[in-house]
């Protein structure tokens, strides 16, 4: 049986999109030589996640967000900062390798995060063929932005969220848009789609949120959920899992999730 290198698992990832040299996804440790006989696919390189890794005998991370606090994991001002010290320590003795998967999957067709997301809210159905952002409730249902609210909160296991808007406002057709992508890409939800809810996951405040407000002061209806960054994708990762588990069968794939880094105190 060939051996399954870390380099065999990146290619494999990569292959949906094909390589692209500019993508901040790269191996952030370890060699590509390196063999896997198990991998652990997250949200977030926390450190407690990495510790977690270790003990478990992961042999390489999946991570889709940053390992060290900024988009392109540079560490030149980090050089000294006792906890990056000590997380870089923490990953040089387990020898983990970690390979960071965030443009390639977004890429995906359909976007990988997103169709995660709507398995994990049992949406898929909803999704329009065109664009699945846009979800269209059956005409069998009754939705309103409570409900709505509700069900992400059961779903994604939090018990709060941001909110503007009118929530007993019925709901038919809504948006989805997890992560970050910022107020251009929300506006053209509202430009493109009749909606009646937009679902972010993380928003500039000074954005999005305020064009929301001055709807609402104008009498024009609007409706605004944001969940929080990381509960907005971190499930869209199982669908990472699955295309590993299907690749290479030899291999112990397990999803590790963590708490938000944050919370309403």
């Amino acid at each position: 049986m060939q051996t399954t290198t870390v380099q065999t698992v990146i290619d494999r990832l990569i292959r949906p999109v094909g390589f692209n040299e500019h993508s901040i996804d790269t191996l952030k440790s370890g060699s590509p030589s390196a063999e896997v006989k198990k991998i652990a696919v997250m949200f977030m390189t926390t450190y407690a996640g990495i510790k977690q890794a270790a003990e478990a005998g992961v042999d390489l991370i999946i991570t889709h967000e940053p390992t060290f606090y900024n988009h392109a994991d540079e560490v030149g001002r980090l050089a000294g900062d006792p906890i990056y010290e000590r997380k870089r320590a923490l990953i040089d003795e387990s020898g983990i390798a970690i390979f960071r998967l965030h443009d390639y999957v977004h890429q995906y067709k359909p976007d990988g995060i997103l169709l995660g997301m709507l398995k994990k809210l049992e949406w898929e159905a909803y999704a329009d063929s065109q664009d699945m952002h846009l979800l269209t409730v059956p005409e069998s249902e009754t939705q309103t932005v409570r409900t709505i609210m509700d069900h992400l909160k059961i779903k994604l296991g939090i018990d709060s969220m941001l909110g503007a808007g009118d929530l007993e406002r019925p709901v038919t057709r809504f948006v989805l848009s997890p992560g970050a992508p910022g107020f251009a890409m929300h506006m053209d939800f509202f430009r493109k789609y009749d909606m009646d809810l937009l679902i972010a996951g993380e928003t500039h405040e000074w954005e999005t949120n305020e064009y929301i407000r001055d709807a609402i002061d104008m009498g024009i209806a609007r409706n605004l959920l944001v969940i929080g960054h990381q509960k907005s994708e971190e499930s869209g990762m199982t669908v990472v899992v699955e295309m590993l588990r299907e690749a290479f069968p030899e291999v112990e794939v397990v999803f590790m999730e963590s708490s938000p880094a944050v919370k309403r105190v």
